[in-house]
């Protein structure tokens, strides 16, 4: 398919293209970054496309994004995207934003039935028959002069996007889950609020085999690594691996050479980084409670007693499991029964799935309870 696009590189250029884009009740939006020696991505290219036009931006030759700012949050504009949660983060960390109103077609395809997470590619066979070439995925988004193969993958990736989403709408509206659609995606134009650093050891791989004042040391370890990779941009296993922050935090090491011998540090980072954490474990024994440990035998026959439930709901609803409610919400509230804390409705799980969720999982928590 020949595929006719404009390639903007400059900051009047990108004024005139948003002040046509915001016109239109609808856009498509795509992006292309790169994301392997750094902790936050970097955008590599972004595609806007509408009425038949189709606009490829550079970010690495303009710098006022006011423009863009005002198209992605402008209310009377839906930015229709697909498998947009890392386009939704790289838009949060490079302009501040979170694109509002927003629709995702691999969720809605997800609610008429196409599958939990169809790919771009397999959703427009689908819907118009079209084929895509992926030839480009793994791209150096952030080399100059793309080529003009990078430059055509680039703009298929919005060119049938406004097609797929208005029969998806149709689908949505047609079985009866439109408004379930909206509150989801109302929901996740959310601002993201990343995880705060003295956090940051509970989502640890293996940190709930530490007890103690172990826990206490992690906790500060991970929360300086956090800090660390912020700032100077890394990601977090490039500047230490977790397995080597878990080991520190339970041997305890008195000295450089006894971190030297923990697994995985490697030299370049203790020879940076080694007084800091020995300062850093000298001053963090304080003794806190474990991070939630994976399920017991016993306690996997009851988590999947509430998943029965969610799974029964999922059926009366005619959508999919994963839909009605995750794993993620299900061990939160599995963490309330260990805790012997009354029945909470997890966040997530408030508006439409309340109506399917709040009585029967609110029930079978408390026979669970009871037969403890």
């Amino acid at each position: 398919m020949s595929l006719v696009y404009q390639y903007i590189d400059t900051n009047e250029g990108l004024k005139l293209a948003c002040q046509q884009l915001i016109q239109a009740p609808a856009i498509a939006v795509d992006t292309e970054f790169v994301r392997v020696d750094t902790f936050y991505p970097i955008p590599g290219l972004l595609q806007l496309a509408a009425a038949g036009e189709t606009f490829l931006v550079d970010p690495l030759t303009i710098d006022d994004w006011q423009p863009l700012q005002t198209l992605l949050t402008d209310p009377d504009t839906l930015k229709v995207m697909h498998a947009c949660s890392e386009d939704l983060e790289l838009f949060q960390h490079w302009l501040e934003l979170r694109p509002t109103p927003i629709a995702d077609t691999q969720i809605a395809a997800a609610f008429v039935d196409m599958g939990l997470s169809p790919g771009y590619q397999s959703l427009v066979l689908d819907l118009l028959g079209e084929t895509v070439d992926k030839g480009e995925t793994r791209s150096d988004w952030l080399q100059r002069p793309l080529r003009d193969s990078q430059c055509h993958y680039a703009a298929m990736d919005v060119a049938h996007l406004m097609q797929c989403y208005d029969i998806l709408a149709q689908r949505l509206k047609d079985k009866g889950v439109w408004q379930w659609f909206l509150e989801d995606m109302q929901r996740l134009a959310q601002p993201k609020v990343p995880i705060a650093p003295d956090m940051a050891y509970t989502q640890m791989k293996n940190a709930w085999r530490l007890q103690g004042n172990s826990v206490g040391r992690l906790r500060a370890l991970a929360a300086w690594r956090e800090s660390v990779a912020r700032s100077e941009n890394r990601p977090k296993n490039f500047v230490v691996k977790d397995t080597s922050l878990i080991e520190m935090a339970r041997t305890n090491p008195a000295d450089l050479n006894e971190i030297g011998q923990c697994q995985d540090v490697r030299p370049s980072s203790l020879r940076r980084y080694g007084k800091q954490w020995l300062s850093i474990m000298a001053v963090s024994s304080e003794v806190l409670p474990g991070v939630q440990q994976p399920l017991s035998k016993n306690e996997n026959r009851d988590y999947k007693r509430l998943h029965k439930v969610v799974i029964d709901q999922a059926e009366n609803a005619a959508i999919q499991v994963q839909l009605m409610g995750r794993k993620k919400e299900l061990l939160e509230l599995f963490e309330g029964l260990r805790k012997k804390q009354p029945f909470s409705l997890p966040s997530n799980w408030k508006g439409w799935r309340e109506e399917f969720l709040a009585e029967p999982i609110a029930s079978e928590y408390k026979h669970i309870q009871e037969t403890h």
